[in-house]
């Protein structure tokens, strides 16, 4: 059984909850009405400390109570995660233009690129965001490999978001925001207007 996680320790407090947010989003998300549920029967008791069969033992209930409730129950906030991959320029470019746009209108960004990113941070922040954007180049007519798995891990996630786009670019021929939206059948979005834009005129966009 691991340490207490307590109040005066607000540094391994704050280990503690990335640690549990990172474990619900891989792992518990797609429960998450049976944790309802089950937070409602563990709130009925005077609890003192929680010790899950996985992880440490809190010891501020309240904390970890919280936290679940927040992850679960609560409206997704005003949060667009972007996910992309981006093979000569383009797709970077769209997202950059993106970032600064919803950045400049009061939005919350958290941008990732997939060539470099812990997939479990990206899994983190998808518990929270109320949009997600693939950006994705195309790679024989449909979304890069990387861009794909990322859309694999949102629909087995089941996150709260209520809105999808995709941004990207293509040579010749693409169906690549078709092929993404064929991957996300879980999530319960309504999907925005996508921009892919030809990758030798992103700027036109």
């Amino acid at each position: 059984m691991g340490p207490l996680a307590r109040n005066d320790d607000d540094v391994s407090e704050g280990r503690v909850y990335e640690a549990a947010k990172r474990y619900i989003s891989l792992i518990m998300m797609p429960f998450s009405k049976i944790i309802e549920k089950n937070i409602e029967k563990v709130t009925k008791h005077d609890n003192r400390i929680i010790a899950p069969s996985h992880g440490p033992a809190y010891g501020r209930p309240d904390f970890i109570i919280d936290a679940y409730r927040d992850w679960t129950i609560s409206s997704p906030k005003n949060l667009v995660v972007i996910a992309y991959r981006s093979i000569h320029g383009s797709t970077a470019k769209l997202v950059e233009r993106l970032v600064s746009s919803l950045a400049g209108n009061g939005v919350t960004v958290a941008q990732f690129d997939l060539s470099v990113t812990d997939i479990g941070k990206l899994a983190i922040m998808l518990v929270d965001a109320g949009t997600i954007v693939p950006g994705t180049p195309t790679a024989h007519v449909g979304p890069h490999p990387g861009v794909a798995y990322a859309a694999t891990l949102a629909n087995m996630i089941k996150p709260k978001a209520k809105f999808v786009s995709v941004v990207g670019s293509y040579g010749w021929h693409t169906k690549a925001v078709e092929q993404l939206a064929g991957m996300i059948p879980n999530l319960k979005v309504e999907v925005l207007s996508p921009v892919i834009c030809p990758e030798h005129a992103p700027q036109f966009c």
